[in-house]
């Protein structure tokens, strides 16, 4: 296999395994069933491809697309996607027309955007989708839990235009040991959303379960859940990994461009920050920060090569990246791996952000639209 994907690409790429997908949105089944599933699908599908991630989560049943933008929105209606979308970021006035011409569900934190979008569907004779945000601790948008009345009183009185799908909010620690914070912010939402169930009316469908949820907070998952990290093979944080195995579905792959022997006392890249202390060998990856590969793994960085594991040396460069195989061997062509398996030894999104002191979302979401992206098990079993 690892000589096929070679094959597949010139200078680098992201390799993108369908069936780790499959496995994982299998595991979302398994954790929440008879849940209506929201796959989260933003940032480039967390960094593995926006259009052929949405298309493939379509195959596969899930119930809604979640985007954060409507450039987003728009992408996956562009792929031939048709099954709903939801974008959970704000939008301007400007755009509502593109919401209503192109299906896309709305994410409502106010009653004046709720007031825009009524008069914007009765311009267009439409009835349109919303889901209304309630803000029950994270302070982004959403109207805060104690004044969801407002906006909810708002909506019925807009029906003629206005289908409320559903509640929703959003966790703001769910991923931390302590979930403490995260009950309270459930039992804020179930208050708020009790406001259907006082007034005798049908009650929207609830939502506030994200991947640190689903796999903590069973009682949490409601009406719908929207997975978003763990359908991409990796846990929210280090609290739940007990709880289910995750497959990573994205592989960041470069060939060898040039190998050349560093002489004792030769300072590497950018302001010399790494000097070799004794002749080595080293090559040279046609990637860098440009692609994704942070300028912060400068002689922090590993890759593997021939199924050994060789530490970065100097500065990482927008478009090159140099590494030391010390006495090993390399050949131009040869395949390094930046994330991935290769042999016995892994490197993982996990692995770069700790070294980073970061989180693995921004590694996968990092890696920029210039790598192409390369999906393998495009065949649902």
């Amino acid at each position: 296999m690892k000589e096929n994907i070679s094959q597949l690409y010139h200078r680098a790429a992201a390799v993108v395994d369908l069936a780790c997908i499959r496995h994982n949105l299998r595991v979302v089944r398994q954790k929440a069933p008879g849940r209506k599933i929201i796959a989260m699908v933003k940032a480039n599908a967390y960094g593995h491809g926006l259009a052929q991630i949405g298309a493939h989560l379509a195959t596969e049943g899930v119930d809604y697309l979640g985007a954060a933008f409507i450039e987003e929105a728009l992408e996956l209606r562009r792929a031939g996607i048709s099954i709903p979308i939801i974008t959970s970021g704000p939008f301007s006035k400007f755009q509502i027309g593109l919401f209503i011409e192109n299906q896309i569900d709305f994410t409502v934190a106010s009653v004046d955007a709720l007031q825009l979008i009524s008069e914007s569907a009765a311009f267009y004779k439409k009835r349109v989708n919303v889901h209304l945000k309630v803000d029950t601790g994270m302070m982004r948008i959403g109207i805060r839990y104690s004044n969801a009345h407002q906006l909810f009183e708002a909506a019925l009185k807009a029906e003629k235009h206005i289908n409320v799908v559903s509640l929703f909010s959003h966790f703001a620690s769910a991923d931390s040991e302590d979930l403490s914070f995260a009950h309270l912010q459930l039992e804020r939402f179930l208050e708020a959303a009790s406001f259907y169930e006082r007034h005798r009316l049908p009650k929207p469908l609830l939502q506030i379960a994200n991947s640190a949820a689903i796999l903590r907070i069973p009682e949490s998952l409601l009406d719908m859940v929207r997975p978003g990290i763990m359908l991409y093979g990796y846990h929210p944080s280090k609290y739940s990994e007990a709880e289910v195995q995750l497959l990573p579905a994205l592989s960041f792959r470069a060939k060898v461009m040039y190998f050349k022997v560093i002489l004792k006392g030769s300072a590497v890249s950018y302001g010399g920050t790494w000097t070799a202390p004794k002749n080595c060998r080293a090559v040279t990856l046609p990637v860098g920060y440009g692609d994704g590969y942070s300028r912060g793994l400068s002689n922090k960085g590993q890759v593997l090569l021939n199924g050994r594991r060789y530490p970065v040396i100097g500065t990482v460069c927008m478009d090159q990246t140099v590494v030391n195989i010390g006495d090993g061997e390399a050949f131009n062509g040869d395949e390094a791996i930046l994330i991935g398996k290769q042999g016995d030894e892994v490197i993982t999104a996990d692995d770069l952000a700790a070294q980073l002191g970061t989180i693995n979302y921004e590694v996968l979401t990092g890696i920029s639209q210039r790598v192409p992206r390369i999906f393998l098990n495009n065949v649902s079993n």
